[in-house]
């Protein structure tokens, strides 16, 4: 690890104080003035480390990567068609053997060529030819305000809001451009400069490494208080890239083909190249949006997207952690066992404690319910799914027309009868009839309460056993007001989307493939934390 020792070194004897800033300092409301000014630089000199390290690593793979560039190569035979096949097969929902979320940051960089005692805001690693490279915490800062100011952090705007709001670019820690004073590292950087910063934060998954470090920071701290009870869901991101129809191979539909040809959505195939001849070069095939796909929502509405798994506190409504699934199109239950296996992994300190876990009706599924009661100890309270389950219409009680596919009896007037509870000592659920807004049972009145209702009984009860509602848990009924009051905490995880998309950013995506969208979900994560240690 890093040493973050401050070194020794001379205080300035002028510090001058822009009137714009001290106004800005007034403004109580302008979270992201303090956390910006009051930013503990020296948590993330490691990052800083890895970032310099990644950069001379880069600059370094770029000067042989030229020389490769004009070296012979054989071409590459295949097609783009067989390059679209070959991409739609490699994907999770169609059996590939992938992870179905983003894997957790590479290992550290070793700083070979990076002095850590040397590193903070204004100071940057000496190089021996060529430009002193911008500084990291002023970048750093520049992204992070983006997110506090809920706008995009993404490089052009981070650009535009730098070049426009001196006041902001002071606040990051960078000067402005002066012609007789020629280059500095402290000023403005190009655009081409911050495209770099983003791309080797999010390749090298530094995003990633300082948000968790500031949710276990906080949580370390106290500023974040564990919990018992978890929300989970997943929200879609539209993908900034368009998709193609794959139809399959006769092999790949099944043992009994359809006669209409199954197709797929897929990102198209591209070559990360500027070759003449793309066809032929010797370039591979890759996907120009990895991790995009179809998600479909209620209503067999389709969104051309990236998808998100996220965790956070019920009662605190906290994101926790958020990450990217490799694959859009894949069933949204697929992503909690493997994201709650990643939290407790990458926040060991919360292992025992969380006994709970909402998700929504993706997720009843009996296999999930028990790995997580088996492995984890944790109970999860789900909605019940109908799945196409069709309503009960036969055998029914006297006086019921049907029983939805919840679980709840209707009767003939089409009245849903309360849940009451469950007898045990004979194996039944309990159900009657509501009261109406007056306060008085809704059979009282009813023209078919004689063929209905037992002899001189006021409201309709039945009992209905075990067996026939087998989606209903005796233990904990899904349809009790106790399921319904501990589930109601499930719409903690609504806002929180909504704080990541609009509040702490933009839902709009400005870049391709599943690296740059776990970046975005990062910086939206690090931010909404900073402000969490700055209350």
């Amino acid at each position: 690890m890093p040493s973050t020792a401050e070194p020794p070194s001379q205080l300035p004897l002028i510090h001058v104080v822009e009137s714009d800033d001290v106004h800005l300092a007034k403004q109580s409301d302008l979270v992201w003035f303090d956390v910006l000014r009051e930013l503990d630089w020296k948590r993330f000199v490691p990052i800083a480390v890895e970032y310099y390290e990644a950069l001379w690593l880069f600059n370094q793979r770029q000067a042989q990567e030229r020389e490769e560039r004009t070296a012979a190569a054989n071409a590459n035979s295949e097609t783009q068609q067989e390059a679209s096949l070959r991409l739609l097969l490699e994907r999770p929902i169609m059996g590939a053997q992938r992870p179905l979320i983003e894997p957790p940051p590479q290992p550290e960089l070793e700083p070979l060529h990076v002095d850590a005692s040397a590193i903070r805001p204004g100071c940057v690693p000496v190089r021996i030819a060529g430009l002193r490279p911008k500084c990291f915490f002023a970048m750093f800062k520049a992204f992070v305000g983006m997110s506090l100011r809920g706008r995009a952090p993404e490089p052009e705007v981070v650009y535009e809001e730098l070049r426009s709001n001196p006041g902001f670019a002071r606040t990051c820690g960078f000067t402005l451009p002066d012609e007789k004073r020629g280059y500095r590292h402290s000023d403005v950087p190009s655009l081409r400069k911050l495209e770099q910063f983003d791309q080797l934060m999010a390749d090298n998954g530094l995003w990633q490494k300082a948000a968790v470090g500031q949710v276990a920071e906080n949580l370390k701290a106290g500023c974040l208080a564990p919990e018992s009870t978890l929300v989970h869901d997943t929200t879609h991101y539209p993908a900034y890239s368009s998709m193609q129809v794959v139809e399959l191979p006769q092999k790949q539909q099944g043992p009994a083909p359809a006669e209409k040809p199954k197709r797929k959505s897929q990102p198209k195939a591209t070559k990360n190249c500027r070759c003449q001849d793309r066809s032929r070069c010797a370039h591979p095939w890759v996907s120009a949006d990895p991790g995009a796909g179809t998600v479909v929502k209620a209503g067999k509405q389709m969104h051309w997207a990236h998808k998100a798994s996220t965790l956070g506190f019920a009662g605190q409504e906290v994101l926790l952690d958020a990450v990217a699934m490799t694959d859009a199109a894949s069933h949204d239950s697929q992503s909690l066992l493997p994201h709650l296996d990643r939290l407790l992994t990458l926040h060991p300190e919360l292992n025992g404690k969380i006994t709970r876990l909402l998700d929504d009706s993706a997720a009843d599924d009996e296999d999930i319910k028990k790995r997580l009661a088996r492995e984890y100890h944790i109970e999860l309270l789900v909605a019940p799914n109908p799945r196409g389950r069709k309503p009960i219409e036969k055998d029914l009680p006297r006086g019921i027309d049907h029983i939805r596919s919840t679980g709840t009896p209707v009767c003939v007037q089409d009245i849903p009868l309360d849940f009451l509870g469950c007898r045990h000592a004979t194996g039944q659920f309990l159900f009657r009839a509501p009261q109406g807004s007056d306060g008085k049972p809704v059979c009282e009145g009813c023209p078919r309460k004689s063929s209905c209702c037992r002899d001189g009984g006021s409201r309709r009860q039945i009992a209905l056993p075990f067996a026939r509602l087998p989606w209903l848990d005796p233990r904990f009924p899904q349809l009790s007001r106790r399921f319904q009051k501990a589930y109601a905490r499930r719409t903690v995880i609504e806002r929180i989307h909504k704080l990541m998309k609009y509040d702490f950013g933009d839902e709009r995506l400005t870049k391709r493939g599943n690296k740059a969208f776990q970046a975005r979900l990062d910086k939206t994560l690090l931010a909404m934390h900073l402000v969490v240690a700055s209350a």
